[in-house]
């Protein structure tokens, strides 16, 4: 599926209950007690909100006393390349970026302050810079995501842990075109 959704899923509540949905599917009494902050009525109207965009669909129904009780979960999505063509296009996906790219960094900074001092080793926080063209550069993201599929494949059992890995790769902004000639070469 293709997202181009921006005006729905560009709002950081919706962002945050979008994110969370990826590790679902959850019902709403499990997305309130995983995002305490936000009011229950108020994710019963993002959840609607994104479930009439198509952002998200209900993954799985029980009933329970006689009620269904529906469980959500986010639908995986690709960024629409033509939405950079439409008006403000490229505004909605540079705020999708930074919305999306500042809850994940939330997350992380919630998590240090919940545990105090977590296992430092169990945390990855890096920027990596390189000299790459374009065709190196995709073999590489497809190299990280085939591994990164082969890990979604994995079962909950003893021993792991819920993880996130978000990866963001992009040219850096700068007048350099070419590598720095050395004087000593």
């Amino acid at each position: 599926m293709i997202l181009h959704k921006f005006d729905v899923i560009n709002h950081p509540v919706r962002m945050r209950i979008f994110q969370t949905l990826y590790s679902g599917p959850y019902s709403i009494n499990q997305l309130s007690r995983l995002l305490p902050d936000v009011p229950r009525p108020s994710l019963y109207r993002h959840i609607h909100k994104m479930l009439d965009a198509g952002v998200i669909k209900v993954a799985a129904t029980r009933h329970v006393n006689g009620i269904e009780e529906r469980f959500f979960a986010a639908i995986d999505g690709r960024i629409d390349p033509d939405i950079v063509k439409q008006p403000e296009g490229i505004q909605k996906l540079a705020d999708h970026i930074s919305i999306y790219g500042a809850i994940v960094a939330q997350d992380l900074a919630r998590y240090l302050i919940e545990y105090g001092q977590p296992n430092l080793e169990s945390i990855a926080a890096r920027d990596h810079t390189f000299w790459a063209t374009d065709e190196e550069f995709h073999h590489l993201c497809e190299t990280i995501y085939q591994l990164l599929h082969q890990f979604e494949q994995h079962s909950p059992t003893a021993g792991r842990t819920l993880r996130r890995l978000f990866v963001m790769g992009h040219p850096l902004l700068n007048k350099q075109t070419e590598h720095p000639v050395d004087s000593e070469v």
